[in-house]
């Protein structure tokens, strides 16, 4: 099993992952081109794809999905993102298995109909991905124990929001209950869930109210005698390949 993120953040969203019957895609916020050339850069290829799974219905999540579809590549998503859509899939429901993967939905806390992060597992090897959330639930966390590979939201350093250009409705969208994660919440949430992850890879930073050094220094504080591997996901290209399982 391989697993890259292809791109995160709010210009488009996508996380591949390979297994032996086939390709998922999380979320397909790039368009078919981007995809695929993203896709070729990280040394892995769209012609396996057969799903896509759908964290919730915000263009920078579905903008390429119109062109999956024409492709024959089937839809998988919460009842109320398939709804919101529009689109006839396959709703996500625990115990779904596709590839091989046992799929578990975790419900997320975000302005969306119905918004769903994913637990996957092969094999016995667990991941868990989570972005586009205003708070770490009891759910969330207890969905991603036992998950060994992550994939975090940290969207906002809290100084750069609140000094930042954003109107201030804007703002407070971002850090109320449906919103996006702050480093320090996903700091906290990570610190949490540490003993069983061994890779952690933080998405969804914003280019407005995050760097990658804040966000891996305020993570890296909070695992400061932790022994897993922490990763960025960037908007512009594939993050390093995960293997496993």
């Amino acid at each position: 099993m391989k697993l890259c993120v292809l791109g995160s953040g709010s210009t488009g969203n996508a996380l591949l992952l390979e297994a032996e019957g086939g390709s998922l895609l999380v979320d397909c916020g790039l368009l078919w081109r981007d995809l695929k050339r993203r896709a070729e850069r990280a040394g892995l290829s769209l012609r396996g794809l057969r799903y896509v799974f759908l964290t919730h219905e915000h263009a920078d999540h579905v903008r390429g999905l119109d062109s999956l579809l024409r492709r024959g590549i089937k839809a998988i998503g919460s009842p109320g993102t398939l709804q919101a859509l529009g689109i006839k899939g396959i709703p996500l429901e625990p115990g779904l298995e596709i590839l091989g993967l046992k799929l578990r939905p975790i419900p997320l806390s975000h302005d969306a109909r119905e918004p769903t992060g994913l637990r996957l597992e092969l094999d016995g090897t667990k991941i868990g991905i989570v972005t586009d959330l205003g708070r770490v639930t009891p759910a969330v966390l207890e969905n991603l124990k036992g998950c060994e590979t992550l994939v975090f939201e940290a969207n906002h350093d809290l100084g750069m929001l609140l000094s930042g250009p954003y109107p201030w409705p804007l703002k407070m969208r971002i850090l109320g209950p449906l919103g996006h994660l702050a480093n320090d919440e996903a700091a906290q949430a990570l610190k949490i869930l540490r003993d069983w992850a061994k890779i952690v890879l933080l998405a969804h930073l914003s280019q407005e109210n995050n760097t990658p050094t804040l966000a891996l220094e305020t993570v890296a504080r909070a695992l400061a005698d932790w022994e897993g591997e922490l990763l960025l996901t960037y908007p512009d290209r594939p993050s390093v390949v995960i293997s496993g399982g």
